[in-house]
């Protein structure tokens, strides 16, 4: 009882950085763990590590295998792998650290806008925020164009000087070429940070910061194109960097009218916070910081609407900028402050909201109970079976768990199968080459001329199109005439050529 009348204090003021540091990366740490372990998370993920290691296997990115995304995601995946080899471990821990650096980001953010104890749960809110929920244990893009883009945005809320606005700049375009939606947020900034320049100090200044934070944000995209330049490649890096990202989705306006619509609990938190700060004063009148927080918000939204798609890896981008004004707007209500459980409160929530680590926890803690591996999963299940059973084979196809192949040493058939949902959008083949129009022509040419040894899939269908389609029609049909099932792990089976 005596804790819930004197409540937890904390002396903000008096931790240091490092500890902070180290606060931030414990909690990320206790969260992400137990999924060290896990095969495979979100496919994305997956699909950036076989890219990464083609990349330090000397391959650049999308001349041997092909994904969407622009290079530098998956210089992080070919870095790590480079250094530690295959190791899920180690690329989920340099994951978690890179989480627990850009929290801490956002507490300088925090603190320079409304003090220590305001900056301190900003950083924890998104170690929380971008661990739990949905599929963002693993290392998603997001999460690495956030530890560039937020130290950006620091530079661009401490700016004095020109230079800071170049290393915003920087950072910015880091984070685009790992993400290249964050285009749009970037632009915004960018139109923001000139006008308030050329309001404080006219049209020359305006243009000459506008030209350092330019130069500072196409510096990464032409050290990107670079490689491929100088091997003769350039127009392997245009058309997968720029051209195949315009045209990932079919236009759609019923598309972008449904993540506008996934995206109003967010706008409506978003206008709640612009009303209780204009009520509260939370921000002085026409505040640049303010303004550079709302147009990052909107940019990132738009993007999202523009895509057609808000899925909850996505929002990862969103969530900084969202907590920034949350916690400012929280930090003026003093009837708040002035309650001494409201930590406490806060401690209790956060333990309530553990439950699916604590699961993860269980699952592996049983698993090493059982004398089993605590790396668990149908991929690394299917992939022990392959070894143990069949040993060396001609070529496999994933459909499903398809990390599959990079425990296997094996690479997919061809590039368009590099993501397995790549298959199916046939609108972005032509910016990778591949001499096949459409998916039938590219499933025959895997399933009749590569013929794989083996294929691993679902339910005997390809697991991400419609059973009815034409391409489960041809894929059911080459399944029962050609090959026969030999295995099943969990809801994987394997197919072996007859």
């Amino acid at each position: 009882m005596k804790l819930f009348k004197q409540g937890i204090s904390l002396n903000y003021q008096k931790i240091r950085l490092l500890y902070i540091f180290l606060i931030f990366l414990g909690v990320a740490l206790f969260i992400r763990f137990p999924f060290f372990f896990r095969d495979y998370i979100d496919r994305d993920e997956s699909t950036f590590i076989l890219m990464g290691q083609s990349w330090a296997e000397g391959h650049l990115p999308y001349t041997y295998l092909w994904d969407l995304k622009p290079p530098l995601a998956f210089l992080f995946f070919a870095a790590v792998i480079k250094i530690f080899g295959k190791s899920f471990i180690a690329i989920r821990l340099a994951g978690t650290i890179g989480i627990a650096i850009t929290s801490l980001f956002l507490f300088k953010i925090g603190d320079r806008l409304s003090g220590k104890k305001t900056g301190f749960w900003c950083g924890m809110l998104y170690v929380f925020l971008s661990s739990l929920f949905g599929n963002i244990q693993g290392v998603m893009t997001e999460h690495l164009s956030m530890l560039f883009a937020i130290p950006g945005f620091w530079y661009v809320i401490k700016a004095t000087r020109n230079r800071h606005f170049f290393f915003a700049g920087l950072l910015f375009g880091i984070a685009a070429m790992t993400k290249l939606n964050l285009a749009y947020p970037i632009f915004f900034t960018g139109l923001g940070i000139v006008f308030f320049r050329y309001k404080d100090k006219g049209f020359a200044a305006a243009i000459k910061t506008g030209c350092y934070y330019a130069i500072g944000g196409i510096i990464p995209v032409l050290c990107t194109a670079a490689p491929y330049y100088f091997s003769g490649l350039f127009e392997v890096w245009w058309e997968s960097v720029i051209l195949a990202p315009l045209h990932y989705d079919t236009p759609n306006p019923a598309n972008n009218i449904d993540a506008f619509v996934d995206l109003l609990p967010f706008i409506f938190i978003t206008g709640i916070l612009i009303l209780l700060n204009h009520k509260k004063k939370c921000f002085p009148k026409r505040c640049q910081n303010y303004t550079y927080i709302l147009l990052s918000i909107f940019g990132v939204m738009f993007s999202f609407v523009q895509s057609g798609e808000v899925n909850s890896h996505y929002l990862i981008q969103l969530y900084p900028f969202l907590i920034l004004p949350l916690a400012i707007v929280v930090s003026h209500f003093s009837q708040l402050n002035s309650i001494k459980i409201i930590p406490f409160i806060a401690l209790v929530v956060m333990l309530l909201i553990q439950f699916e680590p604590l699961r993860e926890y269980y699952h592996v803690g049983n698993r090493i109970l059982d004398g089993k591996s605590p790396y668990n999963g149908e991929g690394i299940e299917v992939s022990e079976y392959i070894e143990k059973n069949i040993g060396d084979v001609r070529s496999v196809f994933f459909l499903e768990n398809h990390i599959g192949y990079w425990l296997t040493d094996e690479y997919p058939p061809t590039k368009s199968v590099t993501h397995p949902t790549n298959l199916k959008r046939e609108q972005l083949y032509p910016y990778f080459d591949n001499p096949r129009l459409n998916s039938i022509e590219e499933l025959k040419y895997i399933c009749s001329e590569i013929s794989p040894e083996l294929i691993v899939t679902e339910k005997g269908k390809i697991p991400f199109l419609n059973d009815n389609t034409a391409q489960n029609i041809y894929f059911k049909n080459i399944l029962n005439s050609r090959y026969h099932l030999i295995k099943k792990i969990g809801e994987a089976e394997i197919y072996r050529l007859k």
